[in-house]
């Protein structure tokens, strides 16, 4: 996918939805998250029976939730058919073309371009002011 198209497609969402908050932009599409034991894994998706979910470690703190979140949320959207790897901290930084489109989609689905002040910031001030690590900076 093209990341023009992802950039409409997190333009859609916000503006029909007037939220960057994927627990809630989840909600609002009908996808369920789950949070669970997941040892290593910070969180994977799939779909049974035309139903999607969203499963987050219950072990990660609340920023690295919100992340895998937006992560997963790409997938359910960009991917909504395929079957995804689990996102750990191997594949956080994957060469695979569907795991760049979601860290794609979770960066600048995260990140507010109009938020005031951020325009000031430079890339790696915007990942430590949105709690992304260093990894996310190739996604702006």
């Amino acid at each position: 996918m093209e990341l023009p198209s992802i950039d409409k497609k997190i333009n859609e969402l916000v503006k029909t939805y007037q939220t960057r908050d994927p627990y809630r932009l989840a909600a609002f599409l009908g996808i369920e998250v789950i949070e669970e034991e997941l040892g290593e894994i910070f969180g994977y998706y799939n779909r049974a029976r035309r139903i999607q979910f969203i499963h987050i470690n219950s072990k990660c703190d609340d920023n690295q939730k919100r992340i895998t979140c937006a992560h997963e949320l790409g997938h359910c959207i960009l991917h909504k058919n395929e079957n995804t790897p689990f996102l750990s901290k191997v594949t956080i930084v994957s060469e695979m073309k569907i795991e760049k489109e979601a860290n794609y989609f979770a960066t600048n689905l995260l990140v507010d371009p109009y938020a005031e002040g951020v325009e000031y910031l430079n890339n790696y001030q915007k990942l430590e002011y949105y709690g992304l690590s260093e990894e996310f900076e190739r996604y702006f």
